[in-house]
C-alpha cells in the first residue's frame, strides 16, 4: 500500500467540504477537527479526531466531494492513502478486506449515533422556545 505522510500545523486546512478527496486519511500524530460551516454561525465541530482515527472514509464508499471540512486542530502528522490503493489491497487481501469494512462499520456507526444524540439535543432546544 502506498501513502504519504504529510505535516500540518494547528489551524490548517486539510480539506475543504466540497473538495474531491480521493484519500483515506489516518492520523499518525495530533488532532484534526471534522467541521461544518454553519451560514450565519460559523464553524461548527461535529468531532475531534486523534492518533489512530480516520476521515475520508464517507467519500471511498460514494466517491463524492468531501463532506466536511478537516482541519487541523493541532500539529499534526497524517497517512493519506488514495482510494484506489485501499481498494487494491482490498480487492488482493480480502482478510483484510474484511477488517477495514469492519472497522469503517463501526467508525460509521459511532459517528451516526452521536449525530443522532445532536439531532435530538437540537430538537429539544429548538422545542424550548
Amino acid at each position: 500500500m502506498v501513502g504519504l505522510v504529510k505535516r500540518y500545523p494547528a489551524g490548517a486546512v486539510i480539506l475543504t467540504e466540497g473538495q474531491a478527496g480521493g484519500q483515506l486519511h489516518v492520523i499518525h500524530q495530533g488532532q484534526v477537527r471534522i467541521s461544518k460551516v454553519v451560514p450565519g454561525v460559523g464553524e461548527e465541530a461535529l468531532t475531534i479526531l486523534s492518533p489512530g482515527d480516520f476521515f475520508g472514509e464517507v467519500e471511498f464508499f460514494d466517491v463524492s466531494p468531501a463532506s466536511a471540512h478537516a482541519i487541523a486542530h493541532s500539529d499534526c502528522e497524517i497517512l493519506a492513502i488514495p482510494h484506489r490503493e485501499v481498494q487494491a489491497l482490498m480487492q488482493s487481501r480480502p482478510d483484510l478486506s474484511a477488517k477495514f469494512l469492519w472497522a469503517f462499520g463501526r467508525t460509521l456507526a459511532g459517528r451516526l449515533r452521536d449525530t443522532n444524540k445532536r439531532m435530538a439535543s437540537l430538537i429539544a432546544i429548538s422545542r424550548a422556545f
